[in-house]
């Protein structure tokens, strides 16, 4: 087994340890390694750059961006456009009641599945229900600087819109 493994697996099983939610299936909780939309734990996650991971976490509504289609399904929930012409973007929380950005953006290709998953997002909106979500993609991580420490930004770009699930 790779040393890079065990120094990502080791902390993450510390955190939920330590009172994430639990991993479903494969999935780990997003909990796990995001707190208000950044690396929990920045050594742990570097170790996870440019990896494809497993994570489920909650629709962040109040961050949905897409394009002049997009914009037509979420209405007052669009906040703008995505992140290329060619892809969508949403962000999860770790928790379903995490604030508003606080969480971590998905960038999601304009395929075929793209309408349906925001008609389901923008319907749980509506109804003021948060929206569970599996995810596999990859891990991108970026400096977050702030005033007083550094901290680590992270996203997930997806290969399709079949790796969002809502059930397993």
């Amino acid at each position: 087994m790779p040393v890079g493994f065990l120094q990502l697996i080791v902390p993450l099983i510390g955190s939920c340890l330590l009172g994430c939610q639990d991993s479903v299936g494969d999935y780990v909780a997003a909990s796990a390694i995001s707190r208000n939309g950044l690396a929990r734990n920045g050594n742990a996650i570097n170790a996870l750059d440019g990896r494809e991971i497993a994570v489920w976490g909650f629709v962040d509504h109040g961050n949905l961006y897409g394009d002049a289609g997009a914009r037509a399904i979420l209405g007052d929930w669009w906040s703008g456009d995505g992140p290329t012409p060619t892809r969508w973007r949403f962000n999860l929380k770790a928790r379903a009641d995490d604030a508003t950005g606080h969480s971590f953006p998905v960038r999601v290709p304009n395929d075929r599945g793209r309408d349906d998953l925001l008609k389901r997002f923008v319907a749980h909106a509506r109804a003021g229900k948060s929206t569970k979500v599996f995810l596999k993609g990859r891990v991108s991580i970026f400096a977050a600087p702030t005033n007083v420490v550094p901290l680590t930004g992270l996203s997930l770009e997806l290969t399709s819109s079949r790796d969002i699930l809502f059930d397993l």
